[in-house]
């Protein structure tokens, strides 16, 4: 549903590879605006659950920010995939374990410029794969097992940086106490 007095002009295609670029225009208001619109495919994030106070964790190099974080496993929903079929894959890719899968939420990661929409599970019964699979060529990832109450001050601390990861290890917390933070 469009915002009373926004027009949608036209859109331009900047960049089309898997991560796709546009320029669109629109009226609002009567003035003319042009936005950078980023296309991303839907994606998915894992809280991997060791036991009802751990999780394991993430740390890979981020190019675009020049440092290791600590994150959720986390990626994006290949064409054809259901979102449960991605996080299957990308915990076994990520981690090496695989699990059942619980729906937690989903959101907009960063709706102001880009389409992305993830969709966050939970991890339970956790068990390690006989033969892992092989991670994407770009990533260097090894896993972490933190409690929980330590990845919450991580989120404060600034040891966690990443959004995605604040917002399920937050979510995920909350789940735990009835939405009360102890």
């Amino acid at each position: 549903m469009a915002e009373e007095g926004y027009n949608f002009i036209d859109t331009k295609m900047i960049h089309n590879g898997p991560v796709r670029l546009r320029i669109d225009s629109f009226t609002y208001r009567g003035k003319t605006f042009s936005k950078e619109v980023v296309e991303h495919n839907p994606s998915v994030g894992i809280i991997p659950v060791i036991n009802k106070n751990e999780i394991l964790l993430i740390r890979q190099f981020r190019h675009a920010v020049n440092k290791n974080l600590v994150e959720i496993p986390a990626g994006k929903i290949e064409n054809n995939e259901l979102p449960h079929e991605a996080a299957k894959r990308e915990l076994a890719e990520e981690t090496g374990y695989s699990g059942i899968l619980q729906p937690l939420t989903r959101c907009f990661l960063a709706p102001s410029y880009d389409t992305e929409l993830m969709h966050f599970f939970v991890a339970s019964n956790l068990s390690e794969l006989d033969i892992p699979i092989k991670m994407d060529e770009d990533e260097n990832i090894t896993t972490m097992s933190v409690h929980i109450k330590d990845a919450v001050k991580y989120c404060y601390d600034g040891t966690i940086v990443d959004c995605k990861t604040v917002s399920a290890i937050f979510l995920y917390y909350f789940s735990l106490n009835d939405g009360k933070h102890n």
